[in-house]
């Protein structure tokens, strides 16, 4: 019998600020079969309080899990999927939440760790949490009301998901785990290093292309192995560089 894809997802919550969003969101996440909130440094938060708006759910409340920062909260996910209405803030164009349904679940019944990210209640997701996304989901709403509340929002990701139909047969497993997001990031920051030591940004352009080059290490999607791999041969460029540039001992 196939486990439970829901068990491999977790729903994030980043800079949540209201106490009632979470509880609301602890509510939407118990209607669903959903188990797993991660809160990224809350303003508000309470969870003896919980309770009150999401009855029976302390299983959920018991397993929350607070972090100070975005890195720490996806430090062992592997797919992080962000919810955003922002079109031209990432690096493709969101698809809309029940197009993309069908490839988060066959995501999370490969043995990816997905990760459900929304933004605070306020201005939702900024660009420097997109950049942490390998995909962008949408959903549809009358555009000349667009504006979801945080836990509405919560509960139609995780319903269309509760509604989707996993794989007859499960898939086959991967070789090696994907890469987590915090492991692409220190990759990438690497990268930046080493195309630094080489002069290769000759205008204030560099952030724009170090971020379509995270978005195009998104895409190939590499393993735990081969991320390691392409971090080893930026160090050891930089080190290389680095000894090309140091002083010569005179020979005697």
């Amino acid at each position: 019998m196939m486990s439970n894809f829901r068990d491999d997802m977790c729903v994030v919550l980043y800079h949540p600020m209201r106490q009632i969003n979470i509880a609301s969101t602890v509510r939407a996440m118990k209607n669903s079969g959903f188990r797993r909130l991660r809160l990224v440094n809350p303003r508000e938060y309470a969870p003896e309080q919980i309770e009150q708006v999401a009855h029976r759910s302390q299983d959920v409340v018991d397993a929350i899990e607070v972090y100070p920062d975005l890195w720490s909260a996806l430090h062992d996910i592997t797919w992080v999927v962000g919810t955003t209405a922002r079109h031209r803030d990432t690096p493709q164009p969101p698809r809309e939440l029940r197009t993309a349904v069908p490839d988060i679940v066959a995501k999370a019944t490969t043995g990816a760790r997905v990760a459900l990210l929304f933004g605070p209640e306020d201005n939702g997701l900024q660009q420097a949490e997109l950049d942490a996304c390998q995909e962008f989901i949408t959903i549809a709403t009358d555009p000349s009301y667009a504006s979801l509340n945080l836990a509405q929002a919560v509960l139609l990701v995780c319903y269309e998901l509760h509604m989707a139909e996993p794989p007859q047969r499960p898939a086959p497993k991967i070789t090696y785990p994907p890469a987590p997001v915090a492991r692409i990031d220190e990759f990438v920051q690497t990268l930046e290093q080493a195309l630094r030591e080489i002069d290769f940004f000759k205008s204030p352009s560099a952030h724009a292309k170090m971020r379509s080059l995270r978005s195009l290490t998104h895409r190939a999607q590499p393993n735990a192995r081969e991320i390691m791999l392409l971090q080893a041969i930026c160090r050891e460029a930089i080190k290389y560089i680095r000894t090309l540039r140091a002083p010569q001992t005179p020979q005697e």
